[in-house]
């Protein structure tokens, strides 16, 4: 049996002939044995289908790493990191490389927990990090039976526009676009009057306004995983790198399309319903729902900055190295580039939160 199968099955038995967009990413991304993210096969990087930014050298994570031991240094968090959808592992190796070079008595204390779904990236993150103090885990719910609260820091790279998404759209009345099957027994997309709660109370929550012709993906899933880390979350920093909008910047002409796409082999897809567990399926994030979940839960919204300006301001310039032009392959030049590469990374946001105990907690 293929995805496609396991798909068309469950359209063909659901009441109205079709699912949820939502329903697709999840089995098209995550399905046990399809599912893109559970595949045995490399993912970031020039030989996945998508790049981040840990992919063009260590240079990211190295800044991270001096980023977050200042955090540790200035606050009074516990030794505690969690990093969410790790990835390959290559970020983590790197980062606590740095930790240990920069600050070893913080390192020496330091326990970095890592959430990873993909049993293949687990895989790779304990080969990678087994001269570290690392613990893998699955998900949020059994990370909490070992961390029932967390005081430290999360991070997480290009985590939340992996979510799953509902997507709607204002046609005169508010529809919602599903998945059926065409005469073809293909998939295509299916317009259904859109009167569920959770919706509708998410554009209320969150303000935001969807103008006649235009299309924007809904991230429940996403709103459901903030809000659970909210609750988690005692005292300590929230470090989210990711793209996203504004409401403001939803509302403007050139987003009307919404921002759902696949990538497959570096090539973006526009049609992401083609080839279900062959690609990557994102989204930006709604940047002013962090915001206002975290806020519901005491955490403050600290700063959201490009990531190249981010970066810069804490000193990434000072990983450029003197190079030999004889040798333009040389380390120092593969370095230079990824500077250059991440000061100029402005498509991605940085966003930091933070939550401090109550006094009656402290």
């Amino acid at each position: 049996m293929s995805l496609k199968t396991v798909i068309k099955n469950e359209i063909e038995q659901s009441p109205n002939s079709s699912i949820t967009f939502e329903r697709f990413m999840t089995l098209s991304l995550y399905h046990q044995k399809y599912g893109y993210y559970q595949k045995n096969a490399p993912k970031t990087g020039k030989r996945g289908d998508f790049i981040t930014s840990t992919s063009v050298g260590e240079v990211f994570s190295r800044v991270m790493a001096r980023v977050l031991i200042k955090e540790f240094q200035k606050n009074e968090y516990a030794p505690v990191i969690v990093d969410a959808g790790s990835g390959d592992g290559n970020f983590i190796s790197s980062f606590l490389d740095e930790v240990k070079t920069v600050d070893y008595k913080f390192y020496e204390k330091l326990t970095y927990f890592v959430l990873e779904s993909s049993p293949y990236h687990q895989h790779l993150i304990a080969e990678r990090t087994k001269h570290h103090n690392v613990l893998i885990y699955s998900s949020l719910s059994t990370i909490k039976k070992e961390l029932p609260k967390l005081n430290g820091i999360l991070f997480s790279n290009e985590l939340l526009d992996a979510f799953p998404v509902r997507v709607i759209e204002k046609q005169r009345e508010l529809v919602e676009v599903c998945i059926g099957l065409n005469d073809y027994d293909c998939f295509e997309e299916v317009y259904i009057p859109c009167t569920d709660p959770e919706i509708l109370n998410w554009l209320a929550c969150h303000e935001l306004q969807v103008s006649d012709g235009q299309r924007i993906e809904i991230p429940l899933a996403m709103g459901e995983w903030l809000n659970e880390v909210g609750i988690w979350l005692s005292h300590g920093k929230v470090f989210t790198v990711d793209y996203g909008y504004t409401n403001e910047e939803w509302e403007t002409p050139g987003r009307r399309g919404g921002s759902l796409r696949g990538y497959q082999d570096h090539q973006f897809i526009e049609n992401v319903l083609q080839s279900p567990g062959e690609m990557d399926i994102t989204t930006h994030v709604h940047v002013d729902a962090i915001r206002n979940i975290g806020l519901s839960h005491g955490i403050q919204w600290v700063d959201c900055l490009p990531q190249g300006q981010f970066l810069l301001k804490e000193g990434l310039l000072q990983f450029l190295q003197q190079t030999n032009p004889d040798n333009p392959f040389s380390r120092e030049h593969k370095q230079n580039r990824a500077v250059r590469w991440l000061a100029e990374s402005n498509q991605f946001l940085v966003m930091i939160q933070e939550k401090r105990p109550k006094k009656d907690d402290a």
